[in-house]
């Protein structure tokens, strides 16, 4: 009998006083074998024994609480796991952790615990400094436990190799005419003595250790027990009833209220103040196959009209989420994007492609027609709607951290100038003058520069041809928009933008564009738009989430026109006179909006926006557009 030894985790009083009377009881049972003493000498000391171990266990059943705690059937995996170890912890170490409300560090539950996750490299361990709560405690020490209880699994048996049998006696053979003798029997080959498993791979020492440690947060375990298998039951809940393995959703919401006013004959014929209530909702699909790549299925649901020229009687009041279907519910964009290598990604649209989705706008907080500008000019340089919601291909490759370059083509959708909303997909169209390179196409390139985490720098060139005579999407008066009317145009476009972030509540952006037109069919003609914006953005002014802004600009402008067969510069179509002008006015486009975030999914922006001298003419008076855009989003 092996003697029990006291190890670092305290005084074994117990086991010790335990043992002192197995060993009496041994020595009087071989005493009692060699000298035949009296039965009933013998039936006296083993009711001392009894009586002796009656009184050492206090729950009067003839063994210990510890021993009880650990054969009960009714305990935690953990705790039965541990009950197979053989001694018990100190029971004062044990009651004093058992009663104790938090675990300090230099205490003997945390610096076992320490000395078991260093040894076996359990996760999730206390860092040694930090005063736990038992619940705490107790999720370290599960995962410990099941470390150790891994090890305990995999011990290695005992590599017991078989004997061969003895090789069988060799048969003389048969006398022949000379005698000849025998060969000697082989010898037998014994086989090598069994070899002894290697040491256990846990210790009976820390088995000890992890033993008192389970006895003494029991009831803390079962609860991290409970919470793993409640834990379990909601992922295997969730995964049947996944909407998709690969596909995520997520979607925006607006509601606005919004409204007009302003006398507005000198421009259009609605001379009305008007107020409505209207609403764009998106619901994205995205795909993965990869885990790098992304499919994005866009639906669009939406009822606002746009506040352009066949309404305000320009196209520079238009607000930045218009568009009206009749709540009709399309295919608004169907994207996939990949990446060709670690720095270069690929875009492929097939309808509803937006440039500035697709490369940087140097306008980061203005941008989104959910949470940015109100107004469609105030988002964005008018050079990024050149792929008109159409199908395009982009790719963006980054030279490195500082220097990058995009590149895209867009087949854009027909637009009927006069009516905003009108839209077609020429895309798809086989007839002549549509499909992916006779039609309306546009081409651009941008080199973005950041020679400062703070600033960056960026200059776009692209190149469009309109089979319908639109060259700045709608944003700037009519004549900037289609100096030639509607017939076919090529045109250049050549951009600089800028974004500084002063500090992080304030960022300085700002953009310059100018374009050259040519009319491609019938008279000779050409002519030169230009536009200019500023804006002033103050992230998270009031409150983190919140923002102010201000934007002032110069909507798209005709510059100068030559040619014959020309209209006045305010004209939508060219007449038979020859009149060669450009816009005689300025228009100046002043905006102000301030967005309050309520929530992590909902943020309500007010916002004005001001053009003086509509159509860049001071005989229009002065019009105004006001909003309070609600945003949704989940």
């Amino acid at each position: 009998m092996n003697e029990l030894k006291p190890q670092d985790i305290g005084s074994y009083s117990l086991a010790v006083k335990k043992y002192s009377v197995r060993k009496s009881i041994n020595t009087m049972t071989n005493l009692l074998s060699k000298n035949f003493l009296s039965p009933i000498v013998f039936g006296m000391i083993v009711w001392v024994a009894g009586a002796y171990a009656a009184a050492a266990a206090p729950n009067g059943n003839g063994s210990t609480a510890v021993t009880q705690s650990v054969a009960n059937p009714g305990a935690s995996k953990v705790t039965n796991f541990v009950a197979a170890v053989s001694t018990e912890a100190t029971a004062e170490q044990i009651e004093e952790a058992t009663q104790a409300t938090e675990i300090q560090p230099g205490s003997w539950a945390y610096q076992s615990l320490q000395a078991l996750t260093a040894k076996y490299s359990c996760g999730n361990t206390p860092t040694g400094n930090k005063i736990l709560s038992r619940e705490e405690f107790a999720t370290s020490l599960n995962g410990c436990v099941q470390s150790i209880e891994q090890l305990v699994a995999k011990k290695p048996r005992r590599a017991i190799k078989k004997r061969r049998p003895a090789a069988p006696s060799m048969v003389a053979p048969p006398a022949a005419p000379e005698i000849v003798a025998p060969p000697p029997a082989p010898a037998i080959i014994e086989p090598p003595a069994p070899v002894d498993a290697p040491e256990e791979a846990v210790s009976q020492q820390d088995l000890d250790r992890l033993k008192g440690l389970v006895q003494s947060f029991s009831a803390e375990l079962q609860g991290v027990d409970s919470r793993l298998q409640a834990t379990d039951a909601k992922v295997t809940k969730l995964q049947a009833q996944s909407f998709s393995t690969t596909t995520k959703l997520n979607g925006e919401a607006i509601i606005g209220i919004s409204g007009y006013g302003g006398n507005g004959t000198a421009v259009g014929t609605n001379s009305r103040n008007t107020t409505i209530l209207s609403n764009r909702v998106r619901l994205n699909f995205d795909t993965s196959f990869t885990g790098k790549d992304r499919l994005r299925t866009r639906l669009q649901s939406r009822n606002t009209p746009s506040f352009g020229s066949s309404v305000t009687g320009t196209n520079m009041t238009r607000l930045g989420y218009d568009g009206d279907e009749a709540n009709t519910t399309n295919l608004s964009l169907l994207q996939y994007s990949f990446p060709l290598s670690s720095q270069t990604k690929v875009i492929v649209e097939t309808t509803g492609s937006e440039f500035n989705e697709n490369m940087p706008t140097f306008n980061p907080i203005l941008a989104s027609s959910g949470s940015g500008s109100i107004s469609r000019f105030g988002r964005f340089n008018p050079v990024y709607r050149l792929s008109g919601d159409g199908a395009a291909l982009t790719i963006n490759h980054k030279f490195s951290d500082a220097l990058d370059l995009a590149v895209g083509y867009a087949i854009p959708n027909g637009t009927n100038p006069a009516a905003n909303n009108s839209q077609t997909n020429p895309v798809a169209n086989p007839a002549a003058g549509s499909g992916l390179f006779n039609g309306s196409n546009a081409i651009i390139s941008q080199l973005n520069f950041a020679p400062s985490k703070d600033l960056s720098l960026g200059l776009v060139y692209a190149r469009a041809y309109s089979t319908n005579g639109v060259i700045n999407a709608g944003t700037g008066s009519i004549a900037a928009n289609t100096p030639f009317g509607g017939t076919p145009t090529t045109a250049n476009h050549y951009s600089f933008m800028t974004s500084y972030k002063v500090s992080p509540n304030f960022i300085l952006s700002g953009w310059a564009g100018f374009t050259e037109a040519n009319r491609e069919t019938g008279v000779t003609g050409n002519a030169s738009t230009s536009n200019y914006a500023i804006s002033l953005a103050f992230p998270d002014f009031g409150q983190k989430g919140n923002n102010l802004a201000f934007i002032v600009g110069i909507p798209p402008k005709l510059n100068s026109r030559t040619g014959t067969g020309l209209g006045a510069a305010n004209a939508p179509t060219p007449s038979t006179t020859a009149t060669i002008q450009g816009s005689p006015d300025t228009s100046y486009h002043i905006e102000a909006l301030y967005r309050v975030k309520l929530s992590d999914n909902l943020a309500i922006t007010p916002g004005i926006l001001f053009i003086t001298n509509p159509e860049h003419n001071r005989a229009n008076p002065t019009e105004y557009v006001g909003t309070i855009r609600t945003t949704f989003n989940f």
